[in-house]
């Protein structure tokens, strides 16, 4: 079937479907990139679904485009690959707050004794620290019982006042500070999130250092491992009384960060 009769036939113009290819572009950059939408799990179809849901949704709240009707296939095609970029760009701006629970997990694994225990996350298809995944599906836990995910979504939608269709990307000075800001917030919250356990640990491996060296025939290696697996969860379970609290204001803070390098 011609795609033109086919087009005519649905009531549609040719630039109302660039315009929703634009929409659709915008929304399937953030689902390849974005907390809770990036993850693998469930069928395929059901996040496809769910992505044409949402663009049916916001496509008459979205304005025409530029070049809208014009017919030019170059500028369509890099208009796409913007709209890609740009919902990508907000994704994992907010994603880098998970993925600095991640570096915490590798870290306390690490100190640990930890680092060789690992799991299949069936969520991403990969390999990941015990410790690093359960902290992970933690933080993806608490950001969708605040509405993290509904937070998201409301921000892509007003990023098409503040960029609207076929603008081009954000400007290049705002969002090289976004990153910038993103990442050093991002290893800056790793680091508190891990400083307890890091700490404790490397005082005990320096405790057990010098009984080995006053008492050799005391087998130091062996009984340091458990006791330092042992002293980090501990510190973990009473660090967790806070960790909700810091982690909801992190999120605040990342969010911010992806809103402001689109623009708002």
């Amino acid at each position: 079937m011609d795609p033109q009769a086919l087009i005519d036939f649905l009531g549609f113009s040719v630039g109302e479907v660039e315009r929703f290819i634009l929409v659709l572009s915008r929304i399937t950059g953030l689902f390849l990139s974005g907390p809770f939408f990036s993850r693998s799990a469930g069928p395929q179809r059901i996040k496809s679904a769910l992505i044409l849901s949402l663009t049916v949704v916001l496509f008459p709240l979205v304005a025409p485009w530029s070049g809208e009707g014009k017919g030019q296939v170059p500028s369509m095609l890099a208009a796409a690959v913007a709209e890609v970029i740009i919902g990508a760009i907000m994704g994992m701006l907010v994603h880098w707050v998970l993925v600095a629970v991640q570096v915490a997990g590798s870290l306390l694994g690490f100190q640990m004794g930890l680092s060789m225990a690992m799991v299949m996350d069936p969520t991403s298809g990969m390999q990941e620290g015990v410790l690093s995944n359960l902290l992970y599906l933690t933080v993806l836990m608490l950001f969708l019982s605040i509405g993290g995910h509904y937070l998201l979504l409301e921000g892509l939608a007003r990023s098409f006042q503040t960029l609207p269709l076929g603008s081009g990307l954000p400007h290049a000075g705002n969002l090289l500070e976004s990153a910038l800001k993103a990442m050093t917030v991002m290893f800056e919250l790793a680091l508190l999130i891990s400083a307890p356990i890091v700490v404790a640990t490397t005082l005990l491996y320096l405790g057990m250092g010098l009984i080995n060296r006053a008492s050799p025939q005391i087998q130091v290696f062996f009984l340091s491992m458990p006791v330092a697996q042992m002293i980090g969860f501990i510190i973990l379970g009473l660090t967790m009384i806070l960790f909700g609290e810091v982690m909801m204001r992190e999120m605040n803070t990342f969010f911010a960060i992806a809103f402001k390098a689109v623009g708002f």
